[in-house]
């Protein structure tokens, strides 16, 4: 269609220019009704087309479920992280999601602050988290893999550090995490973790966070129930290190500005012991 218009143009232009010698204005027409209703008709015509294709491609790939039907995945977005809950089992992580593959999932997505949007684009079609509002999405990998997304509505400072990263395993393999996952993670071990477990307690992190077994139940941050398991820290951002997560803990502002974590100005010998607690929590 483009080459066809520019071809037009150039054709007319060069078929009706001014001719050498030529000083007389061109015969002019001042009305031709019946070439402009064709026009308008063919105009409405080539429109009418495009919606009706519109609608009709729209009614397919919404795919929108029953009412009644309840998701299997719900996915909450944070400023800067993700929280994930599954109804059917109950267990809640954030920032790694895992899913079984081989199986359509419903999602349902929701926001806690701001505008976010999920987007696997492996995975399924984009959707945005408005907050008051929750919307779905049907989301499926056919294999085991790891496969990345990010949000794709600006959400704030660190909106380029909102990365997904979605886990999908095989069905056993998944049923075996979910099991993990509703297991209390085992006793410290050791003077120096035992030190970090009660300093979680005594400054506060437990207003934010929530670990299973301990009084730490808040969800204004990540669950970090199992943290010590997990790949990266931050939504992807630090691969989960003993060294990462003391950087983070030292001095958070440094390391994401803008988020949410305030710096309790720890000692070194806090940072030891509350990153030794953590990184037991596997």
């Amino acid at each position: 269609m483009l080459f066809l218009v520019i071809g037009l143009v150039v054709f007319y232009s060069l078929r009706y220019r001014r001719k050498a010698g030529e000083t007389d204005e061109p015969q002019q027409f001042h009305t031709h009704s019946g070439l402009e209703i064709g026009i308008l008709a063919a105009t409405t015509g080539v429109m009418g087309i495009f919606f009706f294709l519109t609608i009709t491609t729209m009614l397919a790939v919404n795919d929108n479920p029953a009412p009644d039907r309840p998701p299997d995945l719900v996915i909450i977005g944070h400023q800067w992280w993700w929280e994930a809950r599954y109804p059917n089992s109950g267990v809640v992580t954030a920032n790694e999601i895992h899913i079984p593959s081989g199986k359509r999932l419903l999602v349902e997505v929701r926001s806690a602050d701001v505008i976010h949007d999920w987007w696997v684009p492996e995975l399924g079609r984009k959707m945005d988290m408005i907050p008051g509002t929750a919307n779905h999405l049907w989301m499926e990998a056919r294999h085991p893999g790891t496969f990345l997304g990010t949000c794709s509505e600006f959400c704030g400072t660190q909106h380029a550090w909102m990365r997904i990263q979605v886990i999908a395993q095989a069905p056993d393999a998944f049923a075996a995490w979910e099991r993990a996952q509703l297991q209390k993670p085992t006793a410290v071990n050791g003077a120096v973790a035992a030190a970090g477990e009660t300093l979680f307690q005594q400054k506060t992190c437990a207003n934010c966070h929530a670990i299973a077994g301990t009084k730490a139940n808040a969800r204004i941050g990540p669950d970090l129930t199992h943290l010590g398991s997990r790949n990266t820290l931050l939504t992807g951002m630090l691969e989960n290190t003993p060294e990462n997560l003391t950087r983070w803990l030292d001095n958070p502002q440094q390391i994401k500005s803008g988020a949410h974590m305030p710096n309790f100005i720890f000692t070194k010998a806090e940072v030891e012991a509350l990153v030794e607690y953590l990184e037991h929590l596997d």
